[in-house]
């Protein structure tokens, strides 16, 4: 994928009336930083909801031609996704994101066209879904297939260009959020057990953004990839030192067997990455796998916080 260059986001030096001057996400009094936290997590929330929408996606470009469109004569007819449940999710952070503090012109912006895309996008699915469910297509030769098709794949690319764009916007914000986070802990405690955790984690984040947000997206950059994975390595590297020198902290805190997963999924990719000529097949096969161990890694670790 192309690079994911750094977003200039004005909220990022907020207002400080009494000082007159910008205040950072570092220098936020705690209840602010809280705020900040709650509306990103919002924002996240809508992310985590569009990648049902990429698995919308991608279940129907493994069996339609993407560039003709359905024959209704093909091997296999596994129809398409509904999204609507994630559409829902998407239009309630777009709606309410936008009035949440701090004002985040750029992300809200991204949010509230991720939003509108979702909603132009989620019936005419959901008409393609009861079409393929139904199987009318063996009625009218897949006719109406065609003109679904028709509308869908401009939505669907319109909607991944939005979700990109809201990834990088938040991400940037995300990333000072985690490094005050780093910052926190170790002033408190020290280069503890959560320090090295949450630094793995804003490693494993970091090479998870280059993920393609659906099956025909841009190849990953190779060189990037490989960049990325260095401060991945360097990072699960330190935190398995940690562990092993503190047992009983390790013990009595998350499993490390996500991470390992995660880790051990970077590395097949890697490999599929350095290859001469990967089928391209066996390469989006290895990132849904790293997307999968992503989502499941984040799921068990932000279960322990809680």
């Amino acid at each position: 994928m192309k690079s994911l260059p750094r977003f200039v986001v004005a909220v990022i030096l907020l207002a400080a009336p009494a000082a007159g001057r910008a205040q950072t996400v570092a220098e936020l009094p705690d209840d602010k930083f809280k705020l900040l936290v709650e509306k990103t997590a919002a924002y996240t929330k809508a992310l985590n909801a569009a990648r049902v929408v990429q698995k919308s996606y991608d279940r129907y470009a493994t069996w339609a031609d993407i560039k003709t469109g359905p024959t209704g004569k093909e091997k296999t007819i596994d129809g398409v996704l509904d999204i609507s449940g994630a559409a829902g999710e998407i239009a309630d952070a777009g709606a309410k994101g936008p009035g949440m503090w701090p004002p985040l012109p750029n992300v809200d912006s991204a949010a509230q066209k991720l939003a509108q895309s979702a909603a132009a996008l989620a019936p005419v699915v959901k008409s393609a879904s009861e079409y393929y469910a139904q199987k009318k297509y063996k009625a009218d030769a897949a006719k109406h297939g065609q003109e679904l098709h028709a509308q869908m794949l401009p939505m669907f690319q319109q909607f991944f260009a939005n979700e990109l764009a809201l990834r990088r916007e938040l991400n940037v914000v995300l990333e000072d959020v985690e490094r005050r986070n780093l910052a926190q802990i170790e002033k408190e405690h020290g280069k503890n057990y959560d320090w090295y955790l949450h630094s793995f984690l804003l490693a494993a984040k970091g090479l998870a953004d280059l993920l393609p947000n659906h099956v025909d997206g841009a190849p990953i950059e190779n060189a990037r990839y490989r960049a990325r994975f260095a401060n991945l390595q360097a990072a699960y590297t330190e935190f398995a030192q940690y562990c092993q020198q503190h047992p009983a902290e390790a013990q009595k805190a998350v499993t490390t067997k996500s991470l390992d997963e995660f880790v051990a999924a970077t590395r097949i990719l890697r490999g599929i990455l350095d290859a001469p000529k990967a089928d391209h097949q066996v390469y989006v096969s290895k990132v849904n796998d790293l997307a999968t161990k992503y989502d499941a890694l984040m799921a068990q670790t932000t279960t322990a916080a809680r």
